[in-house]
Order: C-alpha cells, then structure tokens, then sequence
C-alpha cells in the first residue's frame, strides 16, 4: 500500500515508518526538516510541508494517511491540525488513521483518566495536553461526515521500546502484567499497521495495551 506519515520524525511516527518499510509498503513522510529525517531514519521518500500546507490533493493518491503530529509544548496544535486533516480528508477515498492520546480511556471505576491526572497536584504545565486531547476525540466522532477514519489510543505511559505482545480495547485503559497501563512504540506500530492491512475499527476508536 501507499502509506503516508504525517510527523514521521516523532517517537511515534518513527516506529510506525520503520514498521510499514519492514512490511513492504511504500512509504512516505511529510515533515518539516527533510534533512533530520534522513538522519533520523534513512533515505527515504520524505516531502517537505507543515501539516497546515497539506491539501487534498497532496493525499489523494496514498491508500492511508496516518497522521502522528504531536506538539506537546503547544497542544492545541494538536486539536488545530486535526481540524485541518479533517476538512482535507472530506471525500476522499484515502483512510485516515488517527494518533491520539489516552486521557479519554475509562478506569476500572468507569471514569476517564483525565479524571485522575485533574486530581494530580501542580499540573497546569501539562493538564491542557490531556484536555484538548478529548476535545479531539469528540470532534473525530462527531464531525466526520465523508472521512474514512480511525483513531487508536495508547495507555496511560507510551514508552519507547520494541513490539513484543499486546492486548487490544475499545475504551478501557488496559493493564499489562505488571499492573500498569502501559504501550511501547513498537507494540503501538504493529498495531496501527494490523489495522491497516485487516481493518477492524472503521469509523471507531480502539486502544492498544502492552500484554
């Protein structure tokens, strides 16, 4: 398949790149510094915009866009750039996967994790990351008309590491062996790219867990 990447130079965007090579599909990058691209992950096909140059027709021809931007510093980046992706996706037939994050995953007590981290003490340096985060999710599942998308969460830590096993959700924060809520990149790639080549969550969001 023609599969673009949309931030692939991120923690996340690198492990799905190297696992789409891996499997065979063309692959290609759109990010702002070719240059720390190739540095980052080998030549490769990498294509020089912000997520804000990107149009229609820029997309058109791949199979499957996945969009792995992420701006902690900044979050509402994050909500912005989705509402760009949005608008550009609208009747094509290309599908969109969607990176998002985990504040919207239910506890074991039904509530949502951003629950737990409004609780935590001094978060207002980070609590707007998680915020905006449902607000992304809300937009995705009620503002789709014409998009074929997909959204996968990680767990409460995503953590740099390799694919080992992992257990798949819907909504529900999942908990590995260790009793944590955890998703390494590696797992999270493999999981985006099973989507990809065997969809199961058309129009949905699901997680992914570390076994």
């Amino acid at each position: 398949m023609k599969i673009a990447i949309i931030g692939s130079t991120g923690m996340a965007g690198r492990a799905v790149y190297k696992e789409a090579l891996i499997r065979g599909h063309q692959v290609t990058g759109f990010v702002r510094n070719p240059e720390r691209a190739v540095k980052l992950l080998g030549k490769g096909n990498f294509i020089k915009k912000s997520i804000y140059q990107i149009a229609s027709v820029n997309l058109a021809d791949f199979d499957v866009v996945i969009n792995a931007f992420a701006n902690h510093e900044n979050p509402i980046e994050n909500f912005d750039a989705l509402a760009h992706l949005l608008r550009v996706a609208r009747g094509l037939k290309t599908r969109f996967i969607f990176l998002l994050g985990a504040a919207s995953l239910e506890r074991q007590d039904g509530k949502m994790l951003l629950d737990s981290l409004s609780e935590l003490p001094n978060n207002e340096a980070w609590i707007r990351e998680p915020r905006y985060g449902i607000d992304e999710l809300y937009v995705l599942q009620h503002d789709n008309e014409g998009v074929n998308w997909t959204a996968i969460s990680p767990q409460q830590d995503f953590l740099n590491g390799p694919k080992s096993e992992y257990i798949t959700g819907r909504n529900n924060l999942i908990y590995a062996a260790d009793g944590k809520s955890h998703i390494s990149t590696g797992n999270m790639a493999t999981a985006i790219l099973n989507e990809i080549e065997e969809p199961r969550f058309i129009n949905q969001r699901f997680t992914v867990g570390d076994k």
